[in-house]
């Protein structure tokens, strides 16, 4: 008894603000645990947490009902009707919602903290330079990408762009601002870090929003090369800003911005720069010269920010041209109604050489046909047309790329030309159809379908060994199989793909 009241008493001298008490008398030990309770703890966390919810199931096609030739060798053939692969994935068909976490905990009064003095080896750590970061990008093979955020200036006439930073030693980068890094007629800017303004021109005009530098040569001016290589890009890269952001511009062509100022207006509230005409010297605090990129006409939402999907650019699209359809038909729901059906015709090459009798043959089945060529000189209007419809149908060309403006569960079918261009056309527009929630179906045309019967016997090694020709190079076999080709389609042997389509639009 005497034990415990001395135990007793030396815990209230303590207040039992300790967990554990051990007392140590003889050879016996003693051992008393104190539990604190809720009201006696200066702790308290909130923790909120918002979710970022997308979910929507989409299903695509892949069929093809004609191998390349050399399958066809290796597996000993197959009949004449082929052989249909189908291939699904989901697909999200809400817009991103951003996410934000927010983390609150209180802190312990001063009085009461105890803080361990440092370790020797921990001053040396925090006496250590900080490691500047990175500020160019050239791990992809096919772009460069530079973003600093500081005392940035960007003197035009020159081009050249310098980073003022104490943390940064002096280097110089020549950085191609076009998406493909090895184009001969994008001219170079210059990228430079000082440690210090000293010998860095003054800035002239001060802004407050962040900057992109960009060209537009290379292939601008080619419908499909607009949207792959710049403005998709330039959707990934400002999109995050929602229009606070200034555009600075090589190689201006006003024109082309004219041509899409729709979607120009939509990304900056600003007016552009014409960067080589400008001997200002500009200072934004957030500069990025070059573009985002992933993919041709394809986004990679882990590394966009954001988390930005094909499906997020399309609704962009959709909402800079005022397009009114977000959904393709659904036949399910409406038995009665005819899907419309839009025929890319072409009046170039690659065309369809018998139109009337595919017409027929569709309006057969119970489609509502709309024919049409790309418009490309006035995109609102054919995104218009092209928004309209539940199914697109073409031969491999820039007109598929009018795919951006369809509604979500649209179906588009793509005729691939004869000879085993099939890798190219699904690269081109296949996967970037399937990233934007579209279903998508390949026709493989047959030897017998193409025009270049009539160039070539069917013995030659364009029919009988195409890769013959690949392997010479990108023109040499674009000038015969990109160029010299129309498509006469066999309608019979075409028919079950828009059957499918059709199937497609009931789920």
């Amino acid at each position: 008894m005497g034990l415990e009241k001395t135990v007793v008493r030396n815990m209230s001298r303590i207040e039992a603000r300790k967990l554990g008490l051990a007392l140590l008398v003889g050879c016996c030990i003693v051992i008393l645990t104190y539990f604190v309770s809720m009201s006696e703890t200066t702790v308290d966390q909130q923790l909120s947490v918002a979710y970022r919810v997308g979910t929507a199931e989409v299903v695509e096609g892949k069929t093809s009902l004609q191998e390349p030739e050399r399958l066809r060798r290796a597996e000993g053939g197959y009949g004449n009707n082929g052989e249909e692969k189908v291939h699904r994935r989901d697909f999200s068909a809400v817009p991103h919602l951003t996410a934000e976490e927010e983390k609150k905990e209180s802190k312990k009064p001063k009085d009461e903290e105890t803080l361990p003095p440092k370790r020797e080896d921990e001053r040396s750590e925090t006496m250590k330079p900080r490691v500047a970061e990175p500020i160019c990008d050239f791990s992809n093979p096919r772009t460069e990408f530079c973003d600093m955020k500081g005392d940035v200036r960007i003197h035009g006439k020159s081009s050249s762009v310098v980073f003022v930073s104490p943390h940064q030693r002096s280097n110089e980068w020549k950085i191609v601002p076009y998406v493909r890094k090895q184009m001969g007629n994008v001219e170079k800017v210059s990228v430079r870090t000082a440690s210090s303004p000293r010998g860095v021109p003054e800035c002239t005009v001060n802004r407050s929003v962040p900057a992109i530098v960009f060209a537009l040569g290379g292939f601008t001016g080619n419908y499909y090369h607009d949207f792959t290589d710049v403005l998709l890009p330039l959707f990934l890269t400002a999109r995050q800003f929602d229009g606070e952001v200034q555009f600075l511009v090589t190689n201006i062509q006003v024109w082309w911005l004219h041509k899409y100022d729709s979607i120009i207006k939509r990304l900056t509230r600003y007016e552009f720069v014409d960067l080589d005409g400008s001997n200002q010297v500009l200072c934004h605090p957030h500069v990025m010269v070059g573009l985002r990129f992933h993919s041709d006409l394809a986004i990679q939402p882990a590394r966009a920010p954001n988390g930005y999907s094909m499906i997020d650019f399309t609704t962009f699209l959709r909402s800079a041209y005022s397009l009114k359809k977000a959904h393709a038909i659904s036949l399910r729901e409406h038995p009665d109604r005819r899907p419309r059906l839009l025929l890319v015709a072409r009046n170039g090459t690659r065309r369809f050489t018998n139109v009337p009798e595919i017409v027929q043959m569709a309006e057969g089945l119970n489609y509502e046909v709309v024919r049409s060529d790309a418009d490309f000189g006035d995109v609102a209007g054919f995104a218009s047309v092209v928004n309209s419809c539940d199914v697109i149908m073409g031969v491999h060309g820039a007109g598929l790329t009018n795919l951006v403006f369809l509604p979500i569960n649209a179906v588009l079918i793509q005729i691939v030309p004869c000879c085993e261009l099939e890798g190219m056309a699904t690269h081109t527009f296949g996967f970037p159809a399937m990233g934007a929630g579209l279903n998508y179906l390949e026709y493989n045309i047959s030897v017998e379908e193409s025009t270049l019967l009539e160039l070539y016997p069917r013995e030659h090694p364009v029919f009988t060994d195409p890769q013959s020709l690949h392997q010479q190079g990108w023109f040499k076999m674009g000038k015969i199989y990109l160029h010299k080709q129309n498509v006469k389609l066999d309608v019979n042997r075409f028919r079950p793909f828009l059957l499918r389509a059709m199937d497609l639009l009931r789920r």
